[in-house]
């Protein structure tokens, strides 16, 4: 690849490895469209909307007022918020159902007061919202424990008119065994108290959305679940461990350049935790896919300091790529992806929902 004309620090994406990760997914619940509700929390970006329509998806979730806009003016029809608004987030998420009349917006509620207010907007402004219960399956995060849910799903359908109760909402990020045998029993234990509220509601009727990329591969063989994976349209090492080989791809590179050798056995890259997540401990942010061997042993804002014990033969400006660990924050942190078609750069994708407002 010629690289002199990508920006450094910055991302490559590759289309083709996007479109067969999608393809991917798709196939790993037979085919059934339905029973896909991809986070796009990961890219943020109108073209994989774009991709993921194509391939005939058509229900989304999105954690941003900012990433349901754009789902919006993607022409998705099916567009779940996955929080519960509050404040100025949910006279936001009203206008939004205003603005965009023709596509169907919904939200996560856990708690009746949180109900009322959005249902006393609701009535203000003569609209119906649509909600998902959110269920506290052991993340401990957000949610209402299961044996609770019943009571708060009675008490919105009798009391809230102006609030249809669409689903439950079940999300279990901190399931993520490295033994596929360990993380199937882990969801099963964890979804005890799941299993249980369905059978006492007894609605078909309702869609379950349940999971994320790790318990993805537990949930795709429940054909009454609708599955919610992100990461996989882009992936990256962290992930990659919890995952056969011949399932997702990494999509996504990160471009650094040399810029300095400070030492004997050190190398500076203009790669600085502004351009990488930098929630993880310094060894789990990057892989280095030409030199697997070398260790990042600090960063500052601008500046990475690589461990290479001999860099005669690395010279100042040469390209370093990357993998990220975690591709989701990394991301968030870059306004453009520079796309690359048959080995050259053939132009960029905006990362449009990285800001906090698009319109609304």
């Amino acid at each position: 690849m010629d690289f002199s004309k990508i920006e450094s620090p910055g991302l490559i994406v590759f289309p083709e490895i996007v479109k067969s990760n999608i393809k991917m997914a798709i196939d790993m619940v037979g085919g059934n469209v339905a029973r896909l509700r991809p986070h796009i929390k990961t890219h943020k970006t109108q073209e994989v909307n774009d991709l993921l329509l194509k391939a005939g998806i058509y229900k989304f979730k999105c954690a941003t007022i900012a990433e349901a806009e754009l789902l919006a003016i993607s022409n998705a029809k099916d567009i779940l918020l996955s929080i519960q608004p509050t404040g100025t987030t949910l006279l936001r998420f009203i206008e939004l159902t205003l603005k965009y009349s023709k596509n169907q917006f919904s939200c996560l509620v856990d708690d009746y007061l949180a109900a009322e207010k959005i249902n006393d907007l609701a009535v203000i402004n003569h609209v119906v919202i649509n909600i998902f219960i959110d269920l506290n399956v052991g993340m401990n995060r957000t949610g209402i424990v299961p044996k609770d849910a019943y009571q708060l799903i009675e008490k919105i359908t009798n009391h809230l008119p102006n609030l249809t109760i669409k689903g439950l909402h079940a999300y279990d990020g901190h399931i993520r065994d490295f033994d596929m045998d360990t993380r199937i029993n882990h969801v099963e234990q964890d979804f005890i108290d799941f299993y249980e509220l369905i059978e006492k509601i007894d609605n078909n009727k309702f869609e379950l959305v349940v999971g994320g990329t790790p318990s993805f591969l537990v949930h795709r063989t429940n054909n009454r679940f609708v599955c919610s994976p992100g990461t996989f349209v882009f992936f990256d090492v962290g992930y990659s461990k919890l995952f056969p080989e011949n399932t997702f791809k990494m999509a996504v590179q990160i471009i650094s350049r040399v810029i300095s050798k400070p030492t004997s056995s050190t190398i500076c890259i203009d790669l600085g935790h502004k351009s990488v997540a930098a929630e993880n401990p310094i060894e789990n942010r990057v892989r280095f896919i030409d030199f697997p061997n070398w260790t990042l042993k600090s960063q500052s804002e601008e500046h990475g300091i690589i461990e290479v014990n001999e860099h005669a033969n690395i010279e100042i400006g040469q390209i370093i790529r990357m993998y990220p660990y975690h591709i989701c924050p990394t991301v968030a942190l870059h306004q453009n992806l520079q796309v690359i078609e048959q080995d050259e750069m053939d132009g960029e994708w905006i990362v449009k929902a990285r800001n906090r407002k698009i319109n609304i």
